[in-house]
């Protein structure tokens, strides 16, 4: 249906995305997940077909398009065309996609030179390392989380990082550090940009080697041990994240993985009751109809973003990214709930992927915390402000539970 919405050229690059999941996602994702392993055979795609640079500037080879230009919604079906084959190996896409979206919003000419050509000539991959231990920022003598320190000509940074989605895989990796020696270190967040063969940076498998979901990011622990970053390897001023709202232009990403895996499994519902001849039951019509209603609002929830995106519409894109990401959330549980009562339990019988989709899903949908992106979007309803605050994008606290991660790469802490 959004395909209506598209020019020739880009509605070619979203099949091209379909292709891609159809020939090398769905074979492979099983493997993936089994062995904990990167997917570098989609990447390899991905980069023929130019879909890793879809964010990267035209002048700079890429395909000029996503959140701030004429064109957002392609990337956003490219992330659900490939989330309907597998949701974590499509994350890992979607974190590359939008770090490299994020040196296109804010960083400078020549950061944008330095760190997108080389995904344009060489395919180089992106990691975005947000998570820490206890989702704190740093306080008292030995902070838990990552500090970036003032030393000559820019910053060391000591910490350790969780969810480090494309871990051991991602040439560069924006970092978020916390500046020591300041009042609030949160607002003053730093977006570093490390290559990831410094010296300092330790990949840690045996972390992610325990996850029982979204396998294939393979969101292993990093850490830092006094790693150098230089000034000119800042993307924006402290605390751009926050001011510019860069994770309100992340959430549709996240949405459109969600519709994806939506789809994934209302799809395969579909063809498990025609194969077992069971359409004729008023039950699973009813059920399987209220499942299409959910996602089909869903899919025209994230068109009207789009158009917000498109039209520069600010900052009412960016409360509909919220509203995007909380009903898409809502709407793909209830279809879960809706597919296992038409189907039983025999639907998680393997070969079959919905077992392992639904390992993926319990693990991906508490990458935010919902309360809290229910409750910016109700203060913003009332005129309360606060649009720009970590708690705004579900990092934070919510009531009497544990703190969440100020931006998980693959899951929420718990």
């Amino acid at each position: 249906m959004l395909e209506e919405k598209l020019s020739p050229a880009t509605l070619r690059l979203v099949e091209t995305a379909k292709q891609i999941a159809a020939e090398v996602v769905a074979p492979n994702a099983q493997g993936w997940d089994r062995e904990n392993r990167f997917p570098h055979e989609l990447f390899s795609a991905l980069h023929r077909a130019k879909l890793d640079a879809m964010c990267v500037p035209s002048a700079l080879g890429g395909l000029g398009i996503g959140p701030d230009t004429d064109d957002p919604l392609p990337v956003w079906l490219v992330t659900r065309a490939l989330a309907s084959a597998d949701s974590a190996s499509c994350h890992g896409q979607q974190v590359h996609t939008n770090m490299t979206h994020t040196v296109a919003l804010l960083g400078t000419p020549e950061q944008k030179e330095r760190f997108l050509r080389p995904v344009v000539d060489a395919g180089a991959i992106f990691g975005g390392w947000g998570s820490e231990q206890n989702g704190q920022p740093p306080a008292g003598p030995r902070p838990a989380s990552t500090v970036a320190h003032r030393v000559g000509g820019g910053w060391e940074l000591t910490g350790r990082k969780f969810y480090s989605t494309n871990a051991g895989a991602a040439k560069f990796a924006i970092v978020f550090a916390f500046p020591d020696n300041v009042a609030n270190p949160t607002s003053q967040l730093l977006l570093c940009m490390v290559d990831c063969e410094s010296p300092g940076v330790s990949v840690q498998p045996r972390w992610w080697d325990q996850a029982t979901g979204m396998r294939a990011t393979v969101s292993h622990e990093v850490d830092f041990d006094r790693v150098f970053v230089a000034d000119d390897a800042v993307i924006g001023p402290p605390g751009s994240y926050w001011s510019s709202q860069v994770q309100a232009r992340y959430l549709p990403q996240f949405s459109s993985n969600f519709q994806g895996v939506g789809a994934h499994l209302f799809e395969y519902a579909v063809n498990y009751l025609r194969e077992r001849r069971r359409t004729s039951d008023p039950f699973i019509q009813h059920h399987m109809a209220e499942a299409k209603v959910m996602l089909v609002t869903a899919e025209l929830l994230l068109a009207e973003t789009a158009e917000l995106y498109r039209a520069r519409r600010y900052p009412q894109a960016f409360d509909y990214s919220r509203m995007l990401r909380a009903y898409s959330q809502t709407a793909v549980q209830r279809v879960v709930e809706l597919v296992q009562a038409c189907c039983g339990s025999s639907i998680y019988m393997e070969p079959g992927p919905v077992s392992r989709m639904m390992r993926d899903w319990q693990f991906y949908c508490h990458h935010e915390n919902l309360d809290l992106i229910l409750t910016a979007t109700g203060k913003t309803i009332f005129g309360l402000g606060g649009e720009g605050s970590p708690e705004a994008f579900g990092f934070g606290r919510s009531g009497d539970r544990p703190a969440d991660s100020v931006h998980g790469a693959a899951g929420r802490e718990k």
